[in-house]
Parts: C-alpha cells; sequence; structure tokens
C-alpha cells in the first residue's frame, strides 16, 4: 500500500500491536508517542516487514507540538488511515487528584483526538477511501465514580466518532469506534485486573488480540467495535441495565477493588 497509517501512542500495549499488525499487512506507518518509550525499536520492527515507517516523539497535549505535528505530517506523508489510540486514566478520588492530573486526561483523551483529526482530515480526504479508528471504552457507557473525568473523556469520544461517521462517509471517510475492555498492558492495569477477580480475567483481552479486531473492523467499515467475546456479551447486557444501577455498581466495584476503601 502506498498510503500511511497514522498510530498514536504506538510505542507500547495495544498501539504497538496495531502498527506492526498494519505494517505486516503491508501499510506503511507514521507512529508517534511520547519521548524515551522506545519508539524507535516499534519503528524498527515496522520497517523488518518490508514498509516504510517514520516515528515522533512528542507531547500531544502541548498544542504546539500538536500543531507543528500536523503540519509536517501533512506536508510529507499521504494519509489513508488515521488511529487516535493515544489516551490516558486511572481510579482515583476526584477531590485527591491535582488539577494537571485531570488536565492532562482531557488534553489527551478528547482535545488531542479532536484536533488531530481535525488537522489531518484534508490529508485523509485526498486518498479515499481512508479510514479513522478511534479507540474508546466500554466505560464510556457507564458513569463512574471515583475515575475523574476518564468514563466522560472516553464518552466524548464515543460521541465524537459516531458524529463524524455520519458526516464523513459522503466524503469516502469511514469512521470507527473501538470499546475496549480490561487490556493487560502496564503493571498498573495488571495488578488492576488482578483485583478484579475472575470477572477481570473473563473481560481481559490481550492487545494483540484487541489490534487484530481492531485492524479488521476498521477495514471492515464497522461502525462499533468491541474486542473480546465477553466484551461483547457485557456491551449487549449493559444496554438493558439502568444507568443509575450500572453506574452504582460499577462506582462500588472500582471503590472495593481499585481504590481499596
Amino acid at each position: 500500500m502506498d498510503g500511511y497509517a497514522l498510530i498514536t501512542g504506538a510505542s507500547q500495549g495495544l498501539g504497538r500491536e496495531l502498527a506492526l499488525q498494519l505494517a505486516s499487512r503491508g501499510m506503511n506507518t507514521v507512529l508517534a508517542a511520547l519521548p524515551g518509550e522506545n519508539l524507535a525499536d516499534v519503528c524498527g520492527r515496522c520497517r523488518d516487514c518490508g514498509t516504510r515507517s517514520e516515528c515522533f516523539e512528542l507531547d500531544l497535549t502541548d498544542r504546539g507540538q500538536l500543531t507543528d505535528f500536523v503540519s509536517e505530517v501533512n506536508s510529507k506523508y499521504e494519509l489513508s488511515v488515521l488511529v487516535n489510540n493515544a489516551g490516558t486514566g486511572g481510579s482515583r478520588k476526584f477531590d485527591e487528584v491535582p488539577l494537571a492530573y485531570i488536565d492532562t486526561i482531557m488534553k489527551l483523551n478528547v482535545l488531542a483526538t479532536t484536533l488531530l483529526t481535525r488537522g489531518l482530515l484534508p490529508n485523509l480526504r485526498r486518498n479515499v477511501p481512508s479510514r479513522i479508528l478511534n479507540i474508546s471504552s466500554l466505560a464510556a457507557l457507564i458513569p463512574t465514580g471515583y475515575k475523574t473525568v476518564y468514563p466522560a473523556s472516553k464518552a466524548y469520544v464515543k460521541h465524537f466518532s459516531l458524529g463524524m461517521r455520519e458526516e464523513l462517509g459522503r466524503f469516502g471517510i469511514s469512521v470507527s469506534l473501538a470499546l475496549l475492555g480490561p487490556m493487560p498492558t502496564k503493571q498498573e492495569i495488571r495488578e488492576r485486573i488482578a483485583r478484579q477477580g475472575l470477572l477481570g480475567r473473563m473481560l481481559s483481552v490481550s492487545p494483540a488480540e484487541a489490534a487484530r479486531a481492531c485492524i479488521e473492523g476498521m477495514l471492515g467499515g464497522k461502525r462499533i467495535i468491541v474486542p473480546g467475546g465477553m466484551n461483547r456479551l457485557s456491551y449487549g447486557l449493559l444496554k438493558l441495565v439502568p444507568e443509575p444501577l450500572k453506574s452504582k455498581l460499577m462506582s462500588r466495584s472500582v471503590l472495593r477493588n481499585e481504590i481499596g476503601a
């Protein structure tokens, strides 16, 4: 393939798997991640697949860096795929977190996703049919205490993605939304899944499996992608449970298993 796929948060976890699996399918890649996260290694492995790959180390929460990145990508690379994967969150008490913690979640999960999509849209429109994959979470479906602004930020990604799908489809741009469950990536996440016991293990999906489902769904033009059989079952069940009940149950679970109170 002559076009490029741009993947944010590509140095580890799901982003790394998305980059490697797209490269294994013959797609060139533009990879972005924070400095000091061995992004060059991922880039090298993509090139080992016989594809072109370029890496950019930057902080997407910095408006100046993000703007410069968009300008450079638009001037040098023809994009046919955009994967907004970079995101952050955690389990904390709202009144105990520093404002910088909240600011980072909102800037990365909400603002960076929005600004990258807007800035790279002319590029994607030049190379239709093209695709956008936005990574959200099943947490977007459940207002949850003790997760600060994370569920709200992922709910934004959900509504933004589905709205853009309706708006951009007529231009030949397919937008897909991925709703992810627990994924054992960082050590703190693995520990959190372990504390959730059997349920956490049943819902857990490896980054490789999730990436495969996301790529196949994106290339197939799916509207919503939910990797993992148990997560798809949960997605269906969550539609049936009244919001106050699922909100209360999930908030209690986070308090007990993740906050430890």
